[in-house]
């Protein structure tokens, strides 16, 4: 309350805390932009470490699933042709 008063007649608000405003109604249009945003990034993050891990797992030797799949498909027989 050291500055002097406004013009309009009340004391200059250095800042302020809104309380219970929203009620838990409908979010706002930037809310809801900022929520699709980091739902997004959230999903392609998650689908880049899905297939790196998908990657190195076939890069890696020993590994049995993939080591099977290679002989196959250097033989000829994959899984798909024996199904037809």
């Amino acid at each position: 309350m050291l500055k002097k008063k406004q013009s309009n007649g009340y004391y200059h608000c250095e800042s302020s805390i809104v309380i219970g405003e929203k009620n838990g109604g409908e979010p706002d249009d930037a809310e809801l932009v900022r929520l699709s945003k980091r739902l997004v990034e959230n999903a392609v993050l998650k689908a880049v470490q899905q297939y790196l891990e998908e990657t190195q797992n076939k890069n890696k030797p020993g590994e049995g699933s993939s080591v099977k799949t290679e002989a196959a498909d250097q033989n000829g027989n994959d899984n798909e042709n024996n199904r037809k």
